[in-house]
């Protein structure tokens, strides 16, 4: 009997891929943060550094929410293909999405979009990273592929 798609244990390895992906997220957003506090006049981003414990709150569950996203979305996407091209290319999606979503706003509440330019920046460098993250989980076992077997009838 064939196994049906989206098994619990392929929800379980797509969870722990988003929470892979959520954390490195997290972790790299804060070395950005940390690094412009190092480096008073740094032109990235996270140079408007959070004014408030909730704006930093927020940034933090957005940037953890989109990596848990990316992580369970990118397993899923590359399944067990080595195409750099479709792998870059899901990075590239989510990183425009998040990015161009920070210009509008940029474009909607300021005459200065260099620092909303900067932050899509960011999330591209954010999901490189859990990208690079992932790949290393996948090649060491941690991680399991999703199965394309479970997808044909």
């Amino acid at each position: 009997m064939e196994q049906p798609p989206f098994t619990p244990q392929e929800r379980v390895e797509s969870l722990k891929a988003g929470g892979l992906c959520a954390s490195g997220a997290i972790l790299v957003f804060t070395i950005l943060l940390v690094m412009n506090k190092g480096l008073a006049k740094w032109p990235i981003a996270v140079s408007i550094l959070p004014e408030s414990w909730i704006t930093l709150s927020g940034s933090l569950a957005s940037v953890a929410i989109s990596g848990l996203l990316f992580g369970v979305t990118y397993r899923y996407a590359i399944r067990q293909d080595k195409n750099p091209q479709l792998k870059s290319g899901v990075v590239l999606a989510f990183s425009l999405v998040r990015g161009l979503a920070q210009i509008d706003t940029g474009f909607g509440i300021t005459d200065a979009v260099l620092p909303f330019v900067l932050m899509a920046v960011e999330s591209w460098v954010v999901f490189s990273c859990d990208r690079i993250i992932l790949d290393q989980a996948l090649n060491r076992g941690w991680l399991k592929p999703f199965s394309t077997n479970s997808l044909n009838p």
